[in-house]
């Protein structure tokens, strides 16, 4: 593991227990935006034409608490979310026995960026899958082009590859400036101050995954609170299809 990726690790185990309550409007947001896109992000879900009658396996990778997996699950049959950190997948665990999706959502701790894939990812239970999705973590990766292409590899044929993070500025930040001060520790870990529509348009077809590629801002922003201070920053949705 990294130096970098170590202290990502760090970040996400203290953030952990807190993490729900402290970002609670904006894991509200991204679940929002997560199940209003859902037919724009892919067509094959158990409820569609294009998923009935098949297994329909997720992959949520920097899981977190279990937001985007939370939003998705209903329409999955098999949702796998990976974290650095053993207490985000405590969290994530706990979140799919609370929402009563153990039967079919669960979390693993493991880093599928490194150099060396533990053995236990490297199993069919962790490829072919329909969806990989990357929500408020991209920003976060050294690597983000070995991030991508390492991801893209775990889709099926024709599956979709999606990312939810940060505009570099948008029409709708508010003090996003000082952001960086107040959230010092999470802020330590940045490798990119946001992705434009290029950015990710490079990023996805380098990783084989541009097919029908598309981005969308959204037009909520998250919204933080810290120190007296409110603070929002503009979002965008990313999607592609592996050829």
């Amino acid at each position: 593991m990294s130096t970098h990726t170590e202290k990502n690790r760090q970040v996400a185990d203290n953030m952990s227990k807190t993490y729900k309550t402290q970002f609670e409007k904006s894991l509200k947001i991204l679940y929002r935006v997560v199940q209003e896109k859902r037919l724009w992000a892919s067509d094959t879900w158990i409820d569609t034409e294009a998923g009935q009658g098949k297994e329909i396996k997720m992959l949520d990778y920097a899981c977190g608490p279990g937001t985007v997996s939370t939003a998705l699950a209903p329409f999955a049959t098999k949702v796998i979310g990976v974290d650095l950190a053993d207490g985000m997948i405590d969290e994530y665990n706990s979140s799919a026995r609370e929402a009563g999706f153990a039967d079919k959502m669960v979390g693993h701790k493991g880093d599928l960026l490194a150099d060396s894939i533990p053995e236990m990812f490297l199993g069919p239970e962790y490829s072919d899958f329909d969806v990989v999705f990357v929500s408020m973590a991209f920003h976060h990766f050294e690597k983000p082009d070995l991030a991508m292409k390492r991801l893209a590899e775990r889709l099926k044929k024709g599956g979709a590859c999606l990312i939810i993070d940060f505009l570099p500025h948008g029409r709708l930040d508010h003090n996003a400036s000082d952001l960086l001060t107040h959230f010092q520790e999470a802020t330590d870990t940045i490798m990119t101050h946001g992705f434009t529509r290029e950015d990710m348009r490079k990023l996805y077809e380098a990783a084989g995954v541009g097919v029908r590629f598309d981005f969308q801002v959204i037009e909520e922003p998250l919204e933080f609170e810290k120190n007296g201070m409110k603070f929002s920053k503009t979002i965008f949705i990313a999607r592609g299809q592996r050829e």
